[in-house]
């Protein structure tokens, strides 16, 4: 199965840049220890092994996955979001790879609203075998940078929010760790795991990024 692109490397190289409402064109983050890229038809292995091996570790977080869906199905589908995101301009998804290794996670910033709003709610998940060993915070740090930084690379947002159900302990860490803020409560917001779950609200504005490691 295809590991990372070549062409993202370390060191902090970075492709793509935003198209103004038309469309985002793609983008590459290398960070210490991954790669931060689009999903491509190659990388279907990979991600039907992330699935499998975080079956437990997802399934308190996220919506009840469609039973009758393969992985195969369900790569499709997020190849199919990702793509029409990026050609309308409202998410950035990307696969996060092991500089030469494996699939990691996937990180996102889904609803980029532009004019005066300039935000995006951002998503991550962490595949199950390499959880607490700090692979979301390092990509949610890549994730904020491509969401504040300027052409070419990244989308010049002004804030970034993120939900996060009170019980999800891993994903309240890494929030406190990259610097969100906690704005609030979103009582019943989402239905996860078979019911309407609270979520903590939390944002970061570009004027607070970067916050020290």
């Amino acid at each position: 199965m295809a590991g990372p692109d070549p062409a993202g490397r370390p060191g902090g190289g970075r492709v793509g840049a935003p198209q103004g409402v038309g469309g985002i064109e793609p983008i590459v983050r290398s960070t210490e220890r991954m790669v931060l890229r689009g999903l491509v038809e190659s990388d279907l292995d990979e991600y039907a092994r992330v699935l499998h091996v975080s079956r437990e570790t997802w399934t308190p977080w996220t919506p009840a996955a469609d039973q009758n869906a393969s992985p195969a199905d369900l790569f499709r589908r997020e190849l199919e979001r990702a793509r029409a995101g990026a050609r309308a301009g409202t998410h950035v998804r990307l696969g996060a790879f092991e500089h030469g290794g494996p699939l990691v996670g996937v990180f996102a910033l889904n609803e980029i609203v532009r004019g005066v709003f300039q935000s995006a709610h951002a998503s991550w998940q962490v595949s199950g075998d390499r959880v607490g060993r700090g692979f979301g915070t390092e990509g949610v740090r890549a994730l904020l940078d491509i969401a504040f930084d300027g052409a070419p690379g990244g989308l010049s947002l002004h804030r970034v929010q993120a939900n996060i159900m009170p019980s999800n302990a891993p994903s309240l860490r890494i929030a406190d760790k990259v610097g969100f803020r906690r704005e609030g409560e979103a009582l019943r917001y989402l239905r996860i795991a078979g019911r309407w779950q609270d979520h903590l609200m939390f944002a970061i504005t570009s004027e607070e990024w970067p916050v020290p490691a």
